[in-house]
């Protein structure tokens, strides 16, 4: 079953779109405003995305540009729909130079926008990986998008070398030993500064009331979950 994320503010359309996804077996799922639609599609991994441009807190474009930007977001189809009034030979360039693959303006037939949907994601070659994630309490990482949250809410967009370091804290039961991370994260070049510095650094992605769950040890560094 296909998995398809509708990024709509207006919520009788949102209503309609989402009833006739669910009627031809798709699951379907939404966000209202552009921020959280990102956000979803960074915790969804879905197979489709129907994206408005008009959106409250953050518009279409640039959670187009987001998107495209991220080393695995950016392989997710999106279609865009939108009434905007732009000259729509112009307005499709421009969507489609920031990662759109398909355009459909607004108004549109229900059945307009499920055929385009199918062919879109017949194209598409679909997830080659899956979904895993590592958990400790409230924070989880999500490995292949390299996200953390606390919750439900998105704190960061990880580099490898910081989510590395996060999952080894997530998977210890206790404190993990110093010698043991840079054994892991660098090998026999790892120096203890290198490593402070990317704490200090996953710390400041967590924000500063979060940051306190990374915890300095004896001899090591642990994480309150």
């Amino acid at each position: 079953m296909a998995r398809i994320l509708l990024i709509e503010d207006d919520g009788a359309l949102m209503e309609l779109m989402s009833l006739a996804f669910f009627k031809e077996g798709y699951e379907a799922h939404y966000a209202f405003n552009g921020q959280e639609g990102y956000e979803k599609i960074l915790s969804l991994h879905p197979d489709l995305v129907i994206l408005d441009l008009m959106l409250p807190v953050l518009n279409g474009v640039e959670v187009l540009k987001k998107a495209t930007a991220h080393p695995v977001a950016r392989r997710i189809p999106v279609i865009v729909v939108t009434g905007h009034a732009d000259k729509p030979g112009m307005l499709e360039e421009t969507i489609k130079a920031h990662g759109a693959v398909e355009y459909l303006r607004k108004p549109f037939e229900l059945r307009e926008l499920i055929r385009l949907a199918a062919r879109v994601l017949a194209k598409s070659p679909g997830k080659t990986q899956a979904v895993e994630t590592v958990q400790k309490g409230a924070v989880r990482l999500d490995i292949r998008y390299r996200t953390v949250w606390v919750g439900d809410k998105l704190l960061a967009t990880l580099s490898p070398q910081k989510a590395s370091l996060l999952r080894l804290l997530i998977e210890a039961a206790g404190p993990v030993r110093k010698e043991k991370i840079l054994a892991a994260l660098w090998g026999a070049t790892g120096r203890v500064s290198a490593l402070e510095k990317t704490v200090q650094r996953l710390r400041e992605d967590f924000g500063r009331v979060e940051g306190r769950r990374i915890q300095t040890a004896a001899d090591g560094y642990e994480l309150v979950g």
